[in-house]
């Protein structure tokens, strides 16, 4: 039983070892937007699976109270990795962002009287919405580990609203 757990062990440290022959790769996904001081930053998890050596496809489920987003992007990265660590990438997504929130029905031209405001029952709603990036990553071959920031867009359908200077970063971790 040693034997076949060491040859596994070996196994995977054999595989594991080429640079940046990994097309999978998993990790955390962070945003925020830098221009609104109440917009309390968005984190969560993410894959990613490169498709060739230039371009990748990757989910995102992110979110903090009352929001979650679930979304997919398309990367296409300017430098070919198998050639250099260091990237630079331009994205192109949709997410469907769903929030909860109990509203708060308060008067601002009244002074506070003591009064609690009038709360209504929670609602839901949902947004289509349409991503655009551009950033730099690096990746550490020695721990299989890339890091990566940059600058997103996000286009809300509904509203016809566009909601620039979002900050994002991550770090991803590449599996297979």
């Amino acid at each position: 039983m040693q034997r076949v757990i060491l040859f596994i062990l070996l196994s995977s440290v054999a595989m594991i070892s080429r640079a940046q022959d990994h097309k999978w790769a998993f990790g955390f996904y962070g945003d925020v937007q830098l221009e609104s001081p109440g917009y309390a930053g968005s984190f969560g998890v993410q894959g990613k699976y490169d498709v060739t050596n230039r371009s990748a496809l990757q989910a995102t489920v992110n979110g903090r109270n009352g929001y979650v987003a679930v979304g997919a992007d398309y990367l296409l990265s300017l430098l070919d990795k198998k050639k250099s660590n260091f990237n630079v990438f331009l994205g192109a997504g949709i997410s469907q962002d769903f929030y909860r929130y109990n509203e708060l029905l308060v008067d601002p031209e009244l002074p506070y009287s003591g009064e609690k405001p009038t709360v209504f029952p929670e609602e839901k709603q949902n947004y289509t919405v349409a991503n655009g990036q551009v950033g730099v990553s690096y990746y550490f071959p020695a721990i299989q580990l890339s890091v990566y920031t940059g600058y997103k867009v996000k286009y809300n359908f509904k509203f016809e609203e566009t909601d620039p200077n979002f900050l994002m970063f991550g770090v991803r971790y590449h599996l297979w």
